[in-house]
C-alpha cells in the first residue's frame, strides 16, 4: 500500500538497522521487522511489491537513475535517501546497496554525518524541480532521470568528489564510523541471544567485528598516507614546469658564451637526459599515485561495508532470537551471511593489491628521488662554474630559474624520502588469520542454516 505524503517526518533511532533484498527487477524478496516498522507494512505486503512502494517524491528521479546504472555494473551503491510509510510520514535512511547473488542487498540506518548529508540533500532540492519542470515540458520519466543524474553526477563535483563512485567512497566510510561514535558502538552485543544458532551467529560476528578492527589502524595510517599522496600529486605539474624551465635555462645560458666556455654546453647535455627521464617518469608516477589513492579509498569503502553486513547479520541474530524475524528468517540468515562473506573477502583482497601497489609505488618513488638527487647535483655544477668564469652579470637573466630548481629540488628530495617511508611502513605484511578464522565461523554457520531449513 503506497502511502501519500502528509509532510510529516519520523526519525530513525540510532541504533536500529534494517535491510531488503530485491530481485534484479528491484522486487522485493526478503526484508526485516525493523523496515516493516519504519515502513508501517505487513511482511506480507513488502514481500512481492517493488521497492518504490516506498519512495517518497521528494528524491529525484536521477539517484534512482544512477542506483541502477551502479548496480547493473556491479558496483555497490550509497545515498540519502527519503522513503515514504503507508501511513505518509517521510523518513530518512543512509542507505548502501550491493550486488548479492541474483538480486541486491540493502542496509539502511540514520544519516549520522550532517554535513555530508546537509549537501546531497541541498542537491536534491536543486534537481528535483529540474526533473518535474522537464517532465511538464514533454521529457518522459527516463529522460528526466538521466538529466537529473547529470545534474547530481555535476553538482557531486562540485562538492570535490570527482564521481559519484568516489562520493560512496567517502560517505560510506564516514557514516558507518559516526554511527558507531553516535550510539557508542563497540561492536556485537555478546549477551547470550538465545542458544544454538543464533548464538553461533553472534559469536562470528563478533569475531569479525574484532578482526575488522585490527585492520582499522592500517586503514587510518592509509588514510593518511592518502592525503600525502594527494598533494604530492597536486604538485606534479609544479616540479614538471620548473624542471623544463630549469634545463631550458641553463640550455640557452651555456648557448650564449658557447663560442667563449663551451665547458658549459658539455655540462649541460647529461642535464637534458637526466631531466627528459625524470620528465617521462613524473607523468608516469602522476598516474601511479592517483591508482594508489583509489585503492586505498576502495578499500576503505569495502571495509566499511564489511563492518556494516557484520552489524546487520548481528542484529537480525538477535531479532530471530527475540522471536520478530519473518517466517523466511532463515532464508535471509543465508542471503546476510553471504553478503558478509563476499564483503569481507573483497576487503581482503583489496588490502593485498593496495599493499602491493604500495611497495610499487615507493619503488618508483625511490627511483625518482635518486634521479632527482643526480640531476640536482650535476644542476649545481654548472651553476658554480658561472661565478667561476665570471659570467654572473653576463647570465644573470638565465639564473632565476636554476636558483628555483636548486633550491625546491632539495625540498622534494627530502618529501620523496619520507614519503617513500611511509608507503613500505603502510605495506607490511598484515596477519590475516584472525579474519580467515572468523569468516569461516561465517560460513559454518551458513550451512548449518542450509541444512536445517531442508
Amino acid at each position: 500500500m503506497t502511502g501519500v505524503p502528509n509532510g510529516l517526518d519520523r526519525e530513525v533511532a540510532p541504533r536500529d538497522l534494517f535491510f531488503s533484498t530485491t530481485d534484479r527487477k528491484g522486487v522485493i524478496d526478503g526484508a526485516n521487522h525493523v523496515f516493516s516498522r519504519y515502513s508501517r507494512m505487513e511482511m506480507d505486503e513488502l514481500l512481492d511489491a517493488p521497492h518504490n512502494v516506498v519512495r517518497h517524491p521528494d528524491i529525484p528521479g536521477g539517484l534512482f537513475r544512477i542506483t541502477w546504472d551502479l548496480l547493473r555494473s556491479g558496483y555497490p551503491m550509497a545515498g540519502y535517501i527519503k522513503s515514504l510509510a503507508s501511513d505518509g510520514v517521510g523518513y530518512w535512511v543512509f542507505a548502501t546497496m550491493t550486488p548479492l547473488g541474483d538480486g541486491y542487498l540493502s542496509v539502511r540506518q540514520r544519516p549520522c554525518r550532517t554535513d555530508l548529508f546537509a549537501a546531497a540533500t541541498g542537491l536534491y532540492q536543486t534537481v528535483a524541480p529540474k526533473e518535474k519542470a522537464w517532465r511538464a515540458a514533454g521529457s518522459s520519466r527516463a529522460q528526466a532521470a538521466k538529466s537529473g543524474a547529470d545534474e547530481l553526477t555535476a553538482g557531486i563535483a562540485s562538492l570535490g568528489a570527482a564521481s559519484y563512485q568516489d562520493f560512496i567512497r567517502e560517505v560510506v566510510p564516514a557514516e558507518v564510523a559516526a554511527r558507531r561514535a553516535l550510539t557508542s558502538w563497540t561492536g556485537p552485543d555478546p549477551r547470550d541471544p538465545g542458544s544454538g544458532l543464533t548464538q553461533d551467529l553472534v559469536d562470528a560476528a563478533i569475531a569479525v567485528d574484532r578482526a575488522l578492527d585490527a585492520r582499522m589502524a592500517s586503514l587510518d595510517e592509509l588514510g593518511a598516507l592518502s592525503g600525502e599522496l594527494a598533494r604530492t600529486q597536486a604538485e606534479t605539474g609544479e616540479v614538471l614546469d620548473r624542471l623544463r624551465d630549469a634545463v631550458s635555462s641553463a640550455a640557452a645560458a651555456s648557448h650564449a658564451v658557447s663560442d667563449t666556455w663551451p665547458v658549459l654546453g658539455r655540462v649541460v647535455e647529461p642535464l637534458t637526459e637526466i631531466s627528459q627521464w625524470l620528465c617521462d617518469a613524473i607523468e608516469q608516477l602522476d598516474a601511479r599515485l592517483g591508482e594508489v589513492r583509489e585503492a586505498i579509498a576502495e578499500l576503505r569503502l569495502r571495509t566499511a561495508l564489511a563492518r556494516l553486513h557484520d552489524e546487520m547479520l548481528a542484529e537480525f541474530a538477535r531479532e530471530v532470537a527475540a522471536g520478530d524475524a519473518p517466517d523466511r528468517a532463515p532464508l535471509y540468515v543465508h542471503q546476510l551471511c553471504r553478503a558478509l562473506e563476499e564483503a569481507a573477502t573483497t576487503a581482503g583482497r583489496g588490502l593485498t593489491l593496495t599493499h602491493e601497489g604500495l611497495r610499487t609505488l615507493a619503488r618508483d618513488l625511490g627511483e625518482v628521488q635518486t634521479q632527482t638527487r643526480t640531476f640536482q647535483r650535476q644542476l649545481a655544477t654548472w651553476r658554480l662554474l658561472i661565478p667561476r668564469y665570471g659570467l654572473s652579470r653576463q647570465l644573470d637573466p638565465f639564473t632565476r630559474p636554476i636558483d628555483g630548481q636548486l633550491n625546491s629540488g632539495l625540498r622534494q628530495i627530502g618529501a620523496l624520502r619520507e614519503i617513500v617511508a611511509q608507503c613500505q611502513a603502510v605495506a607490511q605484511p598484515v596477519d590475516d588469520a584472525p579474519m580467515t578464522a572468523a569468516i569461516g565461523a561465517v560460513t559454518a554457520a551458513r550451512i548449518q542454516v542450509e541444512q536445517l531449513s531442508r
